[in-house]
This record gives C-alpha cells, sequence and structure tokens, in this order.
C-alpha cells in the first residue's frame, strides 16, 4: 500500500518493559485497514455485501 499511497501512517513509540506501545502500534494500523475495507465495502455495494457475507458464513462454520 505504501508503495501506491501518498501517505504513510506511523505509529510507535518507546519500548518499555510491558510491550503495549507494540499493541497500540498495531491497532493504529488495524483501524486504518478496517477503514479501507469499510471504504470498499460501500464503493462496491450489494455484491461486496454478499461476498462477505458468505466468508462468514464459511468461517462460522469452521469456528472451533
Amino acid at each position: 500500500m505504501t508503495e501506491t499511497s501518498g501517505l504513510s501512517l506511523v505509529a510507535g513509540g518507546q519500548e518499555l518493559v510491558l510491550g503495549l506501545e507494540a499493541v497500540a502500534s498495531r491497532l493504529a494500523h488495524l483501524v486504518v485497514v478496517d477503514a479501507l475495507v469499510l471504504a470498499l465495502l460501500e464503493l462496491r455495494g450489494p455484491a461486496a455485501r454478499s461476498a462477505l457475507a458468505l466468508a462468514a458464513e464459511v468461517v462460522a462454520q469452521h469456528a472451533y
């Protein structure tokens, strides 16, 4: 994504003993990816919603 995008999200901080900074960094990136997925879902319309529902059904069937 960074090769085609004009923007980059850099999240991080000083590493301390608990490692919470790594979790916060990953969470920030996950929020961006989630927003991109939702934007694509809105742009693609009903076909994307149908595909997402099918994927969720498959995952639910294979849950432990």
